[in-house]
């Protein structure tokens, strides 16, 4: 059994924002373990008989001792319309593989294609990606997600967006969003609407 795991992208045949992988793997893995790993993150992987012109997803399981992965062609399918939908009680600090709770409210998706979940009436992320907002000038992302995304902290450091408590009741003072992760980088072109945010 590996508890916790990390999705990477392989793009021209390179592993994109290793630095932010291994960083948030040894700080779970600390976590979770209390002590810190004798391995790294990317020890044993292999990037063999990749087509440059293609995105891979590099997922790599992990436990105290030990690693498996698996590398799958990867189609970005990156979801334009959310149901706002509220847990107070959800923890997803860790990348578990265990992602019961976070299905459960995925099913609550309706119409649309995930889900915004709103914790304590802060809005948090999407089912599997962080989100971030513009209002037409500033780009903004929470600062209460329920997961640390590679992405979202790359962003962060190159100072590309900012962070702060976004209310659900926010949400109406901007004018679109985009969800990002390790699979999905920030792109200008690929706004969506806020009306694309369901509320009730």
């Amino acid at each position: 059994m590996y508890p916790l795991f990390e999705s990477v992208c392989i793009e021209n045949s390179q592993i994109k924002n290793e630095h932010y992988h291994e960083s948030r793997f040894r700080s779970s893995y600390i976590q979770q373990y209390k002590t810190h790993p004798n391995y790294s993150l990317f020890d044993g992987i292999h990037l063999t008989n990749l087509d440059n012109a293609l995105k891979y997803k590099l997922r790599i399981g992990y436990k105290q001792h030990g690693t498996r992965y698996s590398i799958s062609l990867y189609e970005n399918s990156i979801p334009t319309s959310l149901q706002l939908v509220n847990d107070d009680t959800i923890n997803y600090s860790l990348k578990r593989n265990n992602r019961k709770k976070l299905n459960q409210l995925f099913d609550q998706r309706g119409n649309s294609e995930d889900v915004l979940i709103v914790r304590n009436g802060l809005i948090t992320d999407a089912s599997y990606s962080n989100i971030i907002f513009t209002d037409g000038k500033l780009i903004t992302t929470p600062s209460t997600p329920l997961l640390q995304g590679t992405c979202r902290a790359r962003l962060l450091d190159d100072n590309k967006i900012t962070e702060a408590h976004i209310l659900e009741s926010d949400i109406q003072n901007f004018k679109s969003f985009q969800l990002v992760n390790a699979l999905n980088d920030f792109d200008d072109s690929r706004w969506v609407p806020i009306s694309n945010i369901q509320r009730g």
